[in-house]
């Protein structure tokens, strides 16, 4: 019913029980591969390679569902999914022949030497492709491959390396998000505890979507990552490092959905200035908006209200601003009495507008299901569809009519309400006082907190939901969602509730959020597997 936690399939929100959470409690770890954009920011850092793109890899799911998950995950491999990424990894084993010195960690003055090279090769730079030293068996299967290139296929030095990084782009190790721990596993009652690679590896993805540094690497080679103090200290530098703006900008941008802006279609007669560049432009601006209040106040209250943007000439054309030109984004402040915080910006407003107009009830299903963690019911069959625009009609008087149709329940009744604070804002996001030749209405009301609330326009709205305790929770549940990349479940119940009690203490600063996600326990522990045998 509406105003539960959780979402479809998760097993049960967090804190969606009557049970106390149990404070012991962490859920499992998915064997999930690496995203297009984790794949790519990977072998970016691995070999400067910048020869790829995401469409030459296989996709991910970006589950737009009623209740789907907020966040790439990637997809199983198929068979035409592993010949892309051997394709992938051909293409930039290819591109490294002409600089393996920049991978290679010596340069061998004869022959006798080469082998001595190559070990020295696979075991180093095998290291960082796996996140993780290779363990006996490894390092004899890459050994062994060398040695096949050289004697059965007659390759040269240069030409066995680009063999071994092929193989080693393709391994499960290299693709894959599951960094076996060497040595039996360290147990905490039912749970085992991650090593330090594993911890590094998740740490480093969660917050810059990339692998681990140096200095992670060293951290987990010296066990520093074994306390909450290692990885609480590790975390900060972290978020002190430019990677994690692109971190915290993916986390914004898919939780609502901006991401996928580019492929939303619009009505070309009501706006013929919609295209990919405008969509871009939006893409960015959303992006920029997000690291500069996260890495600069840093307060949710920033996000959610803060009146500072950067444009380009096409996106301010949207939001009425004369004076700014050219391709490059400049700062403006926007009208405060029309926009102010991550709500009121064209991407957001786009990317849940209809192709012909505005759309309360998607607009309000974003805040409900992403910001609220609310889940929606699906539709009973008979629920008949909103009715067109008609002349005479604002959309907010077409949807009112809609919802009073018997069968459209309360799914419509907890989220039209919410969306009808938009009806400021277009199909594309632009500031409208008119529908129609009508005046608009833009007041609204929502259950926070358990009590219904109403306001005055999405400005007010926006206030309302960064004061809200119910969005700090869904918010510290969001970003445990997205850290461990699956659905939170009754054993993660107790570290996101310790996550969402540091946020508040910090004085809701989204930086400490992140950084009590990564201490949790859910997030340095995991159960076993059903039939998992434990080394």
């Amino acid at each position: 019913m509406p105003g539960a936690a959780g979402g479809a399939g998760q097993g049960g929100g967090a804190g969606g029980g009557t049970l106390p959470a149990d404070s012991n409690g962490a859920g499992q770890l998915p064997l999930r591969r690496l995203t297009s954009r984790e794949y790519l920011n990977s072998v970016r850092e691995l070999l400067g390679a910048t020869s790829l793109a995401a469409e030459d890899l296989p996709g991910e799911t970006d589950d737009l569902s009623n209740n789907g998950f907020p966040f790439r995950q990637a997809t199983p491999i198929a068979t035409f999914d592993a010949a892309s990424l051997q394709e992938a990894a051909e293409r930039l084993a290819a591109g490294m022949s002409s600089r393996l010195s920049s991978i290679v960690p010596c340069v061998p003055a004869n022959a006798s030497a080469e082998a001595d090279c190559a070990s020295q090769f696979i075991t180093g730079f095998g290291a960082r492709a796996f996140r993780r030293p290779l363990d006996t068996a490894e390092v004899n299967q890459l050994t062994a491959l060398y040695d096949s290139g050289r004697a059965t296929l007659g390759l040269d030095f240069k030409g066995a390396i680009g063999l071994l990084l092929e193989a080693m782009l393709q391994a499960p190790a290299f693709l894959y998000h599951w960094e076996a721990a060497p040595g039996p596993a360290v147990r905490d009652g039912g749970l085992v505890q991650l090593d330090g690679y594993q911890v590094a590896s998740r740490l480093s993805y969660f917050l810059w979507g990339n692998m681990p540094d140096a200095a992670l690497f060293q951290a987990a080679a010296a066990g520093q990552l074994a306390t909450v103090a290692g990885i609480e200290a590790q975390a900060q530098r972290m978020l002190a490092d430019d990677r994690a703006q692109d971190g915290v900008a993916d986390f914004m941008s898919d939780l609502f959905d901006v991401n996928v802006l580019t492929s939303r279609p619009k009505d070309e007669t009501l706006y013929p200035t919609w295209d990919l560049e405008l969509a871009a432009a939006m893409q960015d601006e959303f992006r920029t908006f997000t690291t500069a209040n996260v890495f600069g106040p840093g307060r949710l209250s920033d996000l959610l209200t803060g009146g500072r943007s950067s444009v380009n000439e096409v996106l301010a054309s949207v939001y009425g601003l004369s004076d700014v030109t050219g391709t490059a984004p400049r700062q403006v402040t926007f009208d405060a009495a029309e926009r102010a915080g991550l709500l009121t910006l064209a991407g957001f407003l786009a990317v849940t507008g209809a192709s012909d107009g505005s759309s309360p009830v998607r607009r309000g299903h974003a805040i409900y299901t992403r910001l609220l963690c609310g889940v929606v019911p699906d539709p009973p069959a008979n629920v008949p569809p909103v009715p067109s625009p008609t002349f005479g009609l604002t959309t907010r008087q077409r949807f009112e009519e809609h919802d009073g149709n018997p069968c459209t329940g309360s799914c419509h009744a907890a989220m039209d309400p919410i969306g009808f604070g938009f009806e400021h804002y277009d199909g594309i996001g632009r500031y409208r006082v008119t529908e129609q030749n009508l005046p608009i209405s833009s007041s609204g009301s929502i259950v926070l907190d358990g009590q219904k609330q109403t306001f005055a326009d999405a400005l007010a709205l926006g206030e309302l939901l960064a004061a809200s305790p119910q969005v700090h929770k869904c918010l510290a549940t969001q970003m445990t969602r997205y850290a461990l990349n699956r659905w939170d479940g009754a054993a993660d119940a107790a570290s996101i509730e310790a996550a969402r009690a540091a946020f508040t203490t910090a004085g809701l600063d989204l930086r400490a959020l992140m950084t009590a996600v990564a201490t949790g326990r859910t997030f340095r522990f995991r159960a076993p597997s059903a039939g998992e045998v434990l080394p």
